[in-house]
């Protein structure tokens, strides 16, 4: 008897740690979900500076890269700085970034937004509803927005300056890059 114990127990956690490997040889930047290649959720939510509502459908016919984020998140404030940067790049060509903060209070995510020089508009997701329709696990998540309004990426985690780039240069139109 003892010895069925032992040796069920060693299958068990031999079947453990074979499933342990075979989940973190993906990585979860990359996770594959259902809203790629769909179109984006309309929205029309507040701003977070409560200076009237932003709808995705001001934005048809430019690249959109929509990022969630919330002031109690550390990997969000690990890829501000790269937002920055790339937010200046493009700033007043035909990509438009936005900012979506994620369930908490308006003035939280405000004073969040101006502390790290979030100069691109920021809306408030409260509730958590847009970020829902999305498909969001948790911030940061960064979707990128074909100017046909379909989803072409996403990135979850924190993001750097080449990955946002690349992705934006992916889906640009030819003509007006």
């Amino acid at each position: 008897m003892n010895r069925l114990v032992r040796s069920l127990i060693v299958v068990a956690l031999l079947g453990l740690v074979l499933t342990l490997a075979l989940a973190f040889r993906r990585d979860p930047h990359d996770i594959k979900t259902g809203t790629v290649g769909k179109p984006a959720p309309a929205f029309t939510v507040a701003r977070l500076d409560g200076s009237g509502d932003l709808s995705l459908g001001q934005y048809a016919g430019k690249v959109v890269v929509l990022n969630f984020f919330a002031s109690w998140c550390e990997p969000c404030t690990e890829e501000n700085p790269a937002l920055v940067r790339v937010y200046e790049r493009y700033r007043g060509t035909d990509v438009v970034m936005i900012g979506v903060n994620y369930q908490e209070t308006r003035d939280n995510g405000l004073s969040y937004a101006k502390r790290m020089g979030m100069s691109w508009p920021t809306i408030a997701d409260d509730d958590g509803r847009l970020a829902l329709s999305y498909g969001v696990f948790g911030p940061p998540e960064t979707f990128f927005i074909r100017p046909d309004g379909v989803i072409a990426g996403r990135h979850i985690g924190p993001i750097d300056e080449t990955t946002l780039i690349t992705a934006i240069e992916t889906i640009r139109p030819a003509a007006r890059q």
